[in-house]
């Protein structure tokens, strides 16, 4: 067994067997790397040393024998014998009139006198689905929890599988040890990083290493050391690119998380100058100053609540935070949540948390976070106790205090989310996204068309310098887009480049932005009140004052909303 593997998740479930909290104990994990380490634990640790047996069964291979061999652990198919009259409906009767055993009924039957006869460990991997019918595989865990023959000879069950609920129900697992195991802890994956360099010959140092650390961090060891590989074959490196999308192909796979690499920077965003400072002072700053922030106490945000109109770049500005503060930005796809088969919504939350846990320090992207719904009274059928579960995991989660996962919400209409969610310690900070004022505006504009300082933006082939558009914009495009939103600024500019494309012109000019701006439908009233509606949400919503009068300022300006009118 490989000296730098953690073996605390070992030790937990055989000091639960010690204590004969009960004689089974499920381990969650199908990492290929931490299944290796359990057997040879079981075969060369003292504390295992009083085993007489260790049986381990697969669907596919049927039920063996794990024998030590010189490269590890060895598997040795179990024949059973039998009389020249019995029936053999499993496999073939040997020459010496025996059979190995493979349906797994048979299997437990078997196991069953073994482990009240002699100490033995009996292994079970790789179950899926267990039709109970079939099999009896959970009765026959929960009478071998309880019989005191096999407490006293100290036998052990170990089944391994990925999620205990699956081949569990509730009842059993009550029966049953249940220790999950993290996919790999940052020393772990330090050292694999280091050791598949070696082996290579890659050349690295200590701030790549700690960058691959971090990037491949939610993975199982099995995973990493998968990637690395497939890296270096390649790129002759461990290629930091590639592992981000190696990665992200692997978490999509769950369907219900998705890994983005952040595209945009603050600087990639216009205006919005009020918030950025105060995400900037009140979030960034204690992410990139840890000791500071403890020796205040200051933890690290739980969450923060984007609200606004559609199109005021909420989902662009949570991007823009998880590159600013170098962390995993992690779409939770609330859409693939629920399912219309019972039980599997609940399940899909599950997963969905535990794999954001198991990658964080990460920013969790919650779009149109009021689909979780409210609370409500008493459930009246599956479907709404399935809502309800939903929703209290994800509430449960939001609140929990050791929780690294940063939670961005965004909602267009923060009206309808549970009182549950805006109660403090859920979300630290409430951030209002209103449509942009005149300064904003003339920025937004000035992004799209390329002109921002370290901005990731292609720059547009215009007919005037920086200085002579920016001036234009100002005096001819800006009054003419009151209350535009961020999106609707963004298409201006396409629409613009399409004008001058379809005039086969090599450059925008001013009069097309100025053309473009004036095919937009705006209503003006609807937008005056949305307007209204939205500083009312601010104002109910967020509890910092000095922030909400900074904002406020930001985007008013008199008259602004009387010349949307003439759009």
């Amino acid at each position: 067994m490989e000296d730098y593997l953690d073996r605390s998740w070992l030790e937990k479930g055989m000091m639960k067997r010690k204590s004969n909290y009960s004689p089974v104990i499920c381990f969650e994990t199908v990492d290929p790397k931490r299944i290796y380490q359990l057997k040879t634990f079981i075969l060369n640790s003292p504390e295992m040393s009083h085993i007489e047996n260790v049986f381990l069964y697969d669907p596919w291979d049927g039920l063996g024998m794990l024998r030590k061999g010189s490269e590890g652990p060895v598997f040795e198919p179990y024949r059973k014998r039998i009389g020249a009259s019995t029936p053999v409906t499993s496999r073939l009767r040997g020459p010496d009139s025996s059979v190995e055993i493979q349906a797994l009924k048979a299997v437990l039957k078997e196991m069953d006198g073994y482990m009240k006869s002699s100490p033995t460990v009996f292994v079970v991997q790789n179950l899926s689905e267990v039709r109970e019918a079939d099999t009896g595989f959970q009765a026959a865990l929960r009478a071998w929890a309880i019989d005191p023959r096999i407490l006293a000879k100290g036998s052990t069950i170990v089944v391994l599988t990925s999620d205990a609920s699956k081949i569990m129900d509730e009842f059993t697992r009550e029966f049953v040890v249940i220790v999950p195991v993290d996919p790999s802890s940052q020393d772990e994956r330090r050292e694999i990083i280091k050791r598949t360099a070696g082996e290579l010959g890659v050349s690295l140092d200590s701030t790549k290493i700690e960058a691959a650390r971090v990037t491949l961090s939610g993975l199982n060891l099995h995973q990493v050391e998968s990637i690395l590989l497939e890296s270096y074959h390649r790129a002759k490196d461990f290629d930091p690119d590639i592992m981000k999308e190696l990665k992200s192909e692997m978490v999509k796979r769950s369907k219900v998380l998705e890994v983005r690499d952040p595209q945009f920077s603050f600087k990639d965003i216009g205006g919005y100058h009020a918030i950025k400072e105060f995400v900037q002072k009140y979030i960034i700053n204690v992410l990139k100053r840890p000791e500071k922030a403890r020796h205040f106490g200051l933890g690290l945000p739980k969450g923060l609540l984007f609200f606004g109109p559609p199109g005021t770049g909420k989902s662009l500005f949570a991007n823009a935070l998880a590159s600013e503060v170098q962390l995993p930005f992690i779409n939770l796809l609330t859409e693939n949540i629920y399912s219309k088969w019972l039980g599997e919504s609940g399940q899909n939350m599950k997963n969905a948390i535990s794999m954001a846990d198991k990658m964080s320090p990460a920013i969790v992207f919650v779009d149109e976070i009021d689909r979780f719904g409210k609370r409500s009274g008493a459930a009246t059928g599956s479907a709404e106790e399935e809502t309800q579960r939903v929703f209290s995991q994800f509430l449960e989660w939001l609140g929990r205090p050791d929780r690294e996962a940063i939670i961005v919400g965004t909602t267009n209409v923060p009206e309808h989310l549970d009182d549950a969610f805006l109660r403090a310690g859920r979300f630290d900070y409430k951030i209002p996204f209103l449509y942009p004022g005149p300064q904003a505006r003339l920025e937004i504009l000035m992004v799209h068309l390329g002109f921002q300082a370290g901005g990731r933006r292609s720059r547009v082939p215009l007919d005037q310098g920086e200085e002579e558009i920016r001036r234009y914009l100002e005096e001819a495009i800006v009054p003419c887009t009151t209350n535009f939103s961020c999106a609707e600024l963004e298409e201006l500019v396409t629409r613009a480049k399409r004008i001058a494309f379809d005039k086969d012109r090599e450059f925008v000019t001013g009069e097309d932005l100025l053309t473009a701006a004036k095919t937009f439908r705006i209503d003006g009233a609807h937008r005056k009140r949305v307007v209204e509606a939205c500083m009312a949400q601010a104002r109910r919503f967020t509890d910092d004052q000095v922030f909400l009068d900074s904002v406020e300022q930001e985007n008013r300006l008199e008259g602004d909303l009387e010349a949307a009118s003439g759009i």
